[in-house]
């Protein structure tokens, strides 16, 4: 009963905006022979549920997303742990190897890992960081400022 009530104030609330930009259109010179639709009760209602319904898979959509996307992260990151590890236990265990071959693969080995995790990290924390920096000079210059007066 509720729901029908508001429907039909939306829709007498829209016939008369309707019948308002047909008249602005009217007077403003263009030609109206087709007129704004009727709106109807079972027709706002429609829209609305539609738009609930629409509105309700969005938020599902972008959980199921989020869900996703941190689990693919977690993942990766385990495998780019495990390989590291591996390839540090073959470099380190590598008897025929000098101590220089040694030193330029681990090296090697941390400017991948290193280069692994810039290229994969998230760039929501940079901006998170910019931000907060950003926030924290504009309070020092305020503070600068009230030392200066």
């Amino acid at each position: 009963m509720v729901i029908r009530f508001l429907a039909e104030g939306a829709a007498s609330g829209l016939n008369v905006i309707a019948v308002y930009v047909t008249e602005i259109l009217r007077v403003t010179g263009f030609d109206v022979a087709l007129t704004l639709p009727r709106f109807t009760p079972e027709g706002v209602t429609a829209i609305a549920q539609w738009g609930l319904v629409a509105l309700i898979g969005y938020w599902v959509l972008t959980v199921v997303l989020r869900l996703l996307i941190c689990v693919v992260r977690r993942v990766f990151w385990v495998v780019k742990t495990v390989l590291a590890l591996w390839l540090f236990g073959l470099i380190v265990t590598d008897k025929t190897a000098t101590a220089d071959t040694t030193a330029v693969r681990l090296g090697g080995l941390v400017l991948g890992c290193v280069l692994l995790t810039l290229l994969t990290s998230g760039s929501e924390k940079t901006c998170s960081v910019d931000n907060r920096l950003s926030s924290l000079e504009g309070r020092l210059k305020a503070v600068e400022k009230r030392k200066g007066e």
